[in-house]
């Protein structure tokens, strides 16, 4: 009986803490407190777009309203960034902060972060609404082509990945993205891209090629497909060939398109390169051929860059499996310690109930036992014989 009980204690124990887990996954997922609400302007271009597309003149200031919505009922802070956009490793346009990542292109003459700013930080009281300003200060030369960032506002909450066309959320917190885009004129730009580099490179233990393709004009460049080639220099037999298609790229920025080797990587030799980059939505089109030498020494460097980045993966496995081991030990401590106390406060109140059980059980005999005296002395007394004395007396009596 007592080892079933435990057994149901353990099992209870174990439930509530998977029950709590389960209610912390649930509330990471719940609706997010705070919503972002773009204010189009008049001077908006594109009146169907939900970001800002703006048409401005040359040195013209102008503030940009986004109206933060706190539904909670608790006061939220937030934090705003203005970012540039930029070409990201997945091939698309990036509106968040990846100037830690990627340098400023050498292309790019007017950015966002130059010309529009924000408060670095707001509180938002619960069940409010307020309004954010963004001052925009246009430079004093026109240009042609766009201008095109974002306006980044984090909340202090957090939230599970998700994503849409403008609004980007991460586990860490929880994240809007309003895209922004400025114009001045309606002159046509046409992209145009260059191969900015071509080297060998080291990268998830395989040997690869790293081609960077620049857009340098003020326009972004849609349905893009990139087509790598790779021979023998010599030979018209293709070693390998990469291929990626449906990508973006935004305005002056660059994009790195990794051409994989086989699972050993390129050896040494010479090889040629014939890299094609065609935009379907504008029908341009622009290719390259260029030649690499990969020497015994740098394959040298690629095979200790191999070893050296696969030490690192396991000591980074090694340190993962010892925390992890380390805290679900001291969960088993802990469920072992609560489990002991409660099976001494369990065995101490059986004690105390078969102390008082005996206690009774002892008072219990010792009245039965005075009771049984009681009536054998009663017994005794009249079965007791009369005295001579008595018999005279009640002889006298009869007479």
């Amino acid at each position: 009986m007592i080892k079933k009980r435990k057994t149901l204690r353990l099992i209870r124990v174990i439930g509530i803490f998977l029950l709590s887990l389960a209610f912390l996954l649930i509330g990471s997922k719940t609706g997010m407190a705070i919503s972002v609400k773009p204010v189009l302007p008049k001077n908006q271009h594109n009146p169907e777009a939900t970001y800002y597309d703006i048409r401005m003149t040359p040195g013209q200031t102008q503030d940009l309203k986004l109206e933060l919505i706190n539904t909670s009922d608790k006061e939220q802070q937030v934090s705003l960034q203005i970012n540039n956009a930029t070409t990201n490793e997945s091939g698309d346009i990036d509106y968040s902060d990846r100037s830690k990542i990627v340098a400023r292109d050498k292309s790019l003459e007017i950015a966002l972060k130059d010309i529009a700013t924000t408060e670095s930080e707001l509180v938002i009281p619960a069940n409010k609404t307020i309004v954010a300003t963004v001052r925009l200060k246009m430079p004093e030369h026109q240009f042609d082509g766009m201008v095109l960032g974002g306006i980044k506002v984090v909340s202090s909450e957090k939230i599970t990945e998700e994503k849409d066309a403008n609004t980007k959320k991460n586990q860490a917190k929880k994240t809007y993205i309003v895209a922004v885009k400025l114009t001045e004129t309606d002159t046509p730009v046409e992209a145009e891209l260059n191969l900015l580099e071509l080297i060998s490179l080291s990268e998830a233990n395989r040997n690869s090629l790293k081609a960077t393709i620049q857009n340098e004009r003020s326009m972004n460049l849609e349905d893009i497909e990139y087509v790598a080639k790779v021979y023998e220099k010599g030979s018209d037999k293709i070693l390998q060939q990469s291929r990626l298609t449906g990508h973006r790229m935004a305005p002056n920025s660059s994009f790195t398109f990794i051409i994989d080797g086989e699972k050993q990587g390129f050896q040494a030799g010479n090889y040629k390169i014939q890299l094609t980059a065609k935009s379907y939505a504008t029908n341009q089109e622009w290719k390259w051929d260029k030649e690499l030498e990969i020497t015994k020494n740098e394959n040298k460097k690629t095979a200790t860059s191999n070893i050296n980045s696969e030490k690192k993966h396991i000591m980074l496995y090694t340190i993962i499996f010892i925390i992890t081991f380390v805290i679900l030990l001291l969960l088993l401590l802990i469920l072992l310690i609560s489990r002991k106390r409660k099976e001494k406060r369990y065995e101490e109140i059986l004690y105390q109930k078969k102390k008082k059980r005996d206690r009774n059980s002892k008072k219990a005999q010792q009245n039965s036992k005075s009771k049984i005296n009681k009536k054998a002395r009663a017994r005794k007394k009249k079965k007791r014989p009369a005295s001579s004395e008595q018999i005279q007396e009640q002889g006298k009596q009869s007479k």
